[in-house]
């Protein structure tokens, strides 16, 4: 358990998952292990793979058909014909690469590979995003709400790079139960400056903390229970608005589209 100030966060240990697991056991199961329950305001941070275990989101590589704009971007990029075939499939837009990894869009992220990932795959498989994480997180925390008698967010987590700098952050890539970006416009700073721009995305922010927690290896930590983030509950609410199009982009502006 690790504790800053009056933030709470607690890893969730798995045992092995399988597709057609049933994940709000596992998370309970795993809740009860520590000793406690969920309260109202509680958030669950799952990993991106647990869920896409669950919803039997991956593919056979020896089973891919690679494309010519596949064979094209491997090349390009030195990364395996059939990965570049599932990324391109997956992506929504391919933006760039560098050696061993495509630049994708997906579902509104810019991403490396479009989520897509060999790592903590079954052996020649290729994991895939949660097909709807949104929808996942919803149908997921209407489960854990009615088994605990509370309400509760929940977001889908993955790890992505940030520009120019070196390691993986958290990111939530599905959310539901809470608005993930507080607007701090209109308020006022400590030298009474009106507030023009600034909106905290609460949300990645959590997926941090719990990214923290979670590790990128053979940790076996699941999902993470946050508790004691100052978050605006919302039974509608999801990952939605909480995203940019290109042309409001920073990055995503001056972005040029990859000539495959």
């Amino acid at each position: 358990m690790v504790k800053h100030s009056a933030l709470t966060i607690v890893p969730i240990h798995f045992p092995t998952v399988r597709a057609g697991d049933e994940l709000a056991d596992l998370i309970l199961n795993g809740v009860r292990r520590e000793r406690l329950r969920l309260r109202s305001g509680d958030i669950v941070a799952v990993a991106s793979k647990i869920v896409s275990t669950c919803e039997a989101r991956y593919v056979k590589l020896e089973a891919t058909h690679v494309t010519r704009v596949a064979k094209h971007l491997a090349a390009r990029w030195r990364i395996d014909e059939r990965l570049a075939a599932i990324v391109t499939s997956e992506a929504d837009r391919v933006v760039g690469g560098v050696n061993g990894f495509l630049l994708t869009i997906k579902n509104g992220f810019l991403v490396p590979n479009a989520g897509v990932d060999l790592k903590n795959s079954p052996p020649g498989t290729a994991m895939l995003w949660p097909r709807d994480p949104d929808r996942s997180a919803r149908e997921l925390r209407r489960i854990l709400e009615r088994r605990c008698n509370n309400e509760i967010g929940v977001e889908i987590i993955d790890s992505h790079v940030t520009p120019l700098r070196l390691g993986t952050v958290g990111l939530a890539i599905g959310v539901s139960g809470f608005v993930p970006v507080l607007d701090h416009r209109g308020l006022r700073d400590i030298f009474g400056r009106r507030i023009r721009a600034t909106q905290a995305n609460v949300a990645d922010d959590v997926a941090s903390a719990a990214h923290l927690l979670m590790g990128e290896n053979a940790e076996r930590i699941g999902a993470v229970l946050v508790r004691g983030v100052a978050v605006s509950p919302n039974a509608r609410a999801n990952g939605e608005s909480a995203r940019l199009s290109l042309g409001r982009c920073l990055v995503g502006n001056n972005l040029k589209k990859a000539q495959p």
